[in-house]
């Protein structure tokens, strides 16, 4: 257990040296990713984006592992070079995103009933407590249900664009890894939510101190400074995903 708890450890640590080590551009491709797969989505007249952006998820990884090798390496970091995937690859990720399109359709229909029967309690009187139980019903429907997705993609991108790695491969080699190491990677992912939620409610606590709840100048400036640690969270995911990677599967790193 205590190996497990170290390797978790290492992993956090490892993870946070890398979103740290330029931050600058670490925040940039953060807010990035925030504006094309939370906002846009948001925006009616841009909501038919969203399917092409999850085909382009596999890219937009890669986006994110490149930067981070790079950054790694201590290498000069360009914008074309964390955009060099090689064109033969390209197609695996394609691929590969519209496996996570149909999935997600797929967990979209299953949740359909769920959604609608929370629309439908919102329109009656006394509907608090039972909005709350759906909702958090539909929260752990949809954490299982995309537990496969999650396992099938946490590695494949890498593999198929570092090592040449054939779909089938790539996501047979994914479940393997993380299977390999369930344990210690759900203990960093649960250390690295826990710290963003806590630093997220430490913020909320000072702005409200300071009187954010009625000055709105406080409340922008609160925001601002969630969106930037929101940005920087989605970026040490990343990192970490390169980190697990760069640790399980060092044995056909080159």
């Amino acid at each position: 257990m205590r190996g497990t708890l170290n390797k978790a450890h290492h992993w956090v640590t490892k993870s946070i040296f890398l979103t740290k080590l330029n931050f600058k551009a670490t925040l940039f491709l953060g807010s990035a990713y925030i504006f094309a797969y939370l906002l846009i989505p948001t925006i009616p007249n841009l909501s038919f984006i969203s399917p092409f952006l999850i085909i382009a998820w596999p890219i937009s990884t890669m986006i994110f592992i490149n930067f981070f090798r790079l950054s790694l390496d201590n290498k000069q970091t360009e914008f074309k070079d964390i955009l060099k995937i090689d064109k033969k690859n390209l197609r695996g990720l394609i691929y590969l995103g519209l496996i996570c399109l149909f999935y997600s359709l797929l967990i979209s229909l299953i949740l359909s009933q769920d959604i609608k029967s929370i629309i439908a309690i919102a329109s009656e009187s006394e509907i608090q407590e039972n909005i709350s139980n759906n909702a958090v019903s539909i929260v752990v429907k949809f954490m299982v249900l995309a537990i496969p997705i999650l396992m099938a993609t946490w590695f494949s991108p890498i593999l198929i664009s570092y090592h040449n790695f054939d779909l089938v491969k790539a996501i047979k080699s994914s479940f393997a890894g993380v299977l390999l190491s369930i344990i210690p990677i759900t203990l960093a992912w649960l250390i690295l939510l826990g710290g963003f939620i806590s630093l997220i409610f430490l913020m909320i606590m000072i702005f409200t101190v300071l009187g954010a709840g009625t000055n709105i100048l406080l409340s922008y400036v609160l925001i601002f400074f969630c969106m930037v640690t929101l940005a920087a969270y989605i970026a040490t995911l990343f990192s970490f995903q390169f980190v697990t990677y760069n640790d399980i599967y060092k044995s056909i790193i080159k």
